[in-house]
């Protein structure tokens, strides 16, 4: 007999950009905090929940017993279970710890028992009060926040995760059994999520909303993103189905997709879809044209900078690892 395990985790977080309008004053003044970006690599959870770094994590951790190449026996890990963050009022002289819901897992075992299936559903309410308008008579407590993780675990050892879904809100970021970002649920919308998801609209009440993810962006890029969020930006949201930049332009800007997902088109042909974190359109700057069309795929957020304004030593780095249109079967993001 042999034991096989599996692990994925999700870490949810506020940042800034996801907050419009009305719902941005109790941030503003400084009754509560948005949050900074959580790290690339977890190693130290609990430490990140006492600093009121995430607001609720989930973590998936399967053990599966195997006989001869045949599944005997799944069980969670001891630390297999949702844990709701901190949040901190008043600069955080004073943290409420968010109220948890009850972990839902279900667990099924293939026919000829070479292949689990573990799903698990955590998540929870914001401790503090969110009085809000919707549909029907306006309410005082916060919407529910969730992600629903799989790990399809084979014999051999071998497994597969999945974001089977996600509250619209907040930001959801997807770690590997080794702790490194690997993946982000690429669209948050705070609007539906506060004013129109019902209290039936959750994992508890037998729906589910369903969630895109896409696959995270560089080590460089996340650099780069930290220089355009700390400097003079331009954040502007475009519908689906907006261009962004297209192919042939010239232009100086350079793009860091804070939210949704975007299409890469290299003459008419789709080559790239991309998700939160990447940095586009360095190209166009070092080279004297767009090397290709960027569309919205959903509703999105980009912040723009000029690009003179950022290394350029990090823009050639850059501009190397987004020379995808001359080997399109191998694209993950161009500019």
């Amino acid at each position: 007999m042999s034991t096989v395990t599996a692990q994925v985790t999700s870490l949810s977080w506020l940042p800034s950009e996801l907050m419009h309008g009305p719902m941005r004053l109790p941030f503003d003044v400084g009754l509560t905090h948005y949050d900074a970006p959580p790290p690339d690599l977890l190693v130290d959870v609990e430490a990140l929940r006492r600093a009121g770094r995430f607001r609720f994590l989930n973590n998936l951790s399967i053990a599966a017993e195997v006989t001869a190449g045949r599944i005997d026996h799944v069980r969670l890990l001891p630390y297999s279970r949702g844990m709701m963050g901190r949040t901190n009022v008043l600069g955080g002289a004073v943290r409420f710890p968010a109220i948890a819901r009850r972990d839902l897992v279900t667990t099924s075992i293939s026919d000829d028992r070479a292949v689990v299936v573990v799903r698990q559903t955590a998540g929870g309410r914001a401790a503090l009060p969110a009085l809000r308008r919707v549909q029907g008579r306006p309410r005082l407590v916060s919407p529910l926040v969730w992600t629903t993780l799989e790990l399809e675990l084979h014999a051999d050892g071998t497994s597969q995760h999945r974001v089977t879904g996600a509250s619209a809100f907040p930001r959801h970021w997807v770690y590997d059994g080794d702790g490194r970002l690997v993946e982000k649920v690429a669209v948050a919308d705070a609007d539906s999520w506060f004013h129109a998801m019902s209290p039936t609209e959750n994992p508890w009440s037998g729906s589910e909303h369903a969630a895109l993810t896409t696959e995270a962006e560089t080590e460089l890029e996340r650099r780069l993103s930290s220089t355009v969020m700390s400097g003079h930006k331009q954040v502007r949201q475009l519908p689906a189905g907006s261009t962004l930049f297209r192919q042939g332009d010239a232009g100086s800007q350079v793009a860091l997709l804070l939210d949704g997902v975007i299409d890469v088109e290299c003459d008419g042909v789709r080559v790239a879809q991309i998700g939160p974190g990447a940095v586009i359109g360095e190209r166009a700057l070092l080279e004297g044209a767009r090397s290709s069309t960027v569309i919205a795929h959903s509703d999105i957020t980009v912040a723009l900078v000029d690009g003179n304004a950022l290394p350029r030593s990090a823009l050639e780095e850059l501009v190397e690892g987004h020379r995808h249109e001359d080997d399109p079967p191998a694209a993950e993001h161009l500019t």
